[in-house]
């Protein structure tokens, strides 16, 4: 609604991510997706990556391990 084209969503400090919050990344994806944007997300926890491996979404989300990379592949400088 801002207008914002890219977004980046930082999962670092993240334990547990249920079905939920999948479907909320989901739908802000689709949303972003929706107005030519995009949507990344850094996920340097292994167990929480493997929840994106599991259920298939790795295939859908660029994910990255720092917000370095994340913004390095979005074109952006570090801020």
């Amino acid at each position: 609604e801002s207008g914002a084209k890219e977004l980046v969503v930082d999962l670092t400090k993240v334990d547990y991510l249920d079905s939920t919050a999948l479907g909320v990344l989901i739908g802000g994806l689709k949303r972003m997706r929706e107005v030519d944007g995009n949507m990344v997300l850094v996920c340097p926890s292994p167990r929480i990556r493997r929840v994106f491996e599991i259920t298939g979404l790795d295939k859908i989300f660029d994910i990255y391990n720092s917000q370095e990379d994340a913004q390095e592949a979005m074109g952006k400088e570090t801020v």
